[in-house]
C-alpha cells in the first residue's frame, strides 16, 4: 500500500473542489477506497486549509468538507527535526521544505504537489504532480 503525502495545494484542490485541478487529484480518493494507498497531510497544512476554506474561499459547508477530507486523509507531524531540516535545507521556499521533511520523517513513498519547481532539491522521496503520478 502506497503512503502518499499531499502538499497543501493538492489537499486544497480536493477540499475546495478547485477547477480545473480537482480532476487530476480525485483519483487519489479512488486509491484510498480500493485500499491501494493511504493519504497524508502535514499538521502544518491544517492551518492553511482552515484559513483558505473559511476566510479565502468562504466555502459553503467548510467545516463539513474539512471533516470529510480528514476522514480519508491522515494528519502527520514532522516535529522539530523536520522544522530544522527545512531551515537548514537548500529549499528556497522553507514551507515547502517543511512539507518535504515532514514526508521524509513519516516515511512516505511519494510527495504530490502542483508546485514541483519548489522541490528541486528533494532527493529522498519522489516528488510529482497528480498528473505525473497517474500517467500511464
Amino acid at each position: 500500500m502506497y503512503r502518499i503525502f499531499l502538499d497543501t495545494n493538492v489537499a486544497l484542490d480536493l477540499v475546495a473542489n478547485r477547477e480545473p485541478f480537482v480532476e487530476d487529484s480525485m483519483p487519489f480518493i479512488a486509491l484510498v477506497a480500493a485500499k491501494e494507498a493511504q493519504l497524508f497531510i502535514s499538521e502544518a497544512s491544517l492551518a492553511l486549509l482552515i484559513y483558505m476554506s473559511f476566510d479565502r474561499y468562504k466555502l459553503v459547508n467548510a467545516k463539513e468538507k474539512l471533516i470529510q477530507f480528514t476522514g480519508f486523509c491522515s494528519v502527520v507531524s514532522g516535529g522539530k527535526v523536520a522544522f530544522l531540516n527545512a531551515l537548514n535545507s537548500d529549499f528556497k521556499d522553507k514551507e515547502d521544505g517543511l512539507q518535504y521533511f515532514t514526508a521524509v520523517a513519516n516515511k512516505m513513498d511519494f510527495v504530490i504537489t502542483r508546485d514541483i519547481k519548489d522541490f528541486k532539491t528533494a532527493d529522498q522521496i519522489p516528488v510529482m504532480t497528480p498528473k505525473e503520478f497517474f500517467k500511464p
